[in-house]
């Protein structure tokens, strides 16, 4: 968050002109709206990764997602304005097994790498955050129940 200059606090000066400190944000402040989305493993599963499996062309396409994801997406919006196609994951069948250790609340989502390929993920859009959960080479069976 941007902090108020210390000559704002300040009474102006004989004209009554704003200080100009006060008038114009430092360069040295990042605007959150002009970055694209951080990419973090933090929340990663190691026990669902199928990275070392993934065959040749799903890599490339996990690594050319993530590449668009970290590059070009600054808003939700701009997944499908990228074309880089998500779903939701309900917290159900062979789901289940992604939401462990995570908060109530979050929503999953998956990114379609080629075939069966996922990346499972979820974002805090306010922190411009995508947290990847895990990079799997097949699909969940979705029908099963616990």
């Amino acid at each position: 968050m941007t902090e108020i200059p210390e000559g704002a606090v300040q009474v102006s000066d004989n004209n009554g002109e704003i200080p100009r400190d006060v008038a114009e944000l430092p360069q040295d402040n990042e605007v959150l709206e002009a970055r694209p989305y951080l990419i973090s493993f933090s929340k990663y599963n190691n026990k669902l990764c199928e990275i070392e499996i993934l065959g040749k062309n799903k890599g490339n396409k996990a690594l050319s997602v993530l590449k668009e994801i970290g590059t070009k997406v600054y808003t939700k919006a701009d997944f499908q304005r990228n074309h880089i196609h998500n779903e939701r994951v309900d917290n159900s069948g062979d789901y289940q097994k992604l939401y462990n250790r995570l908060d109530q609340g979050i929503e999953i989502r998956e990114l379609f790498l080629q075939s069966t390929g996922r990346i499972f993920y979820f974002d805090i859009e306010p922190d411009k955050v995508l947290y990847v959960v895990a990079i799997t080479e097949n699909h969940y069976e979705t029908d099963k129940v616990r």
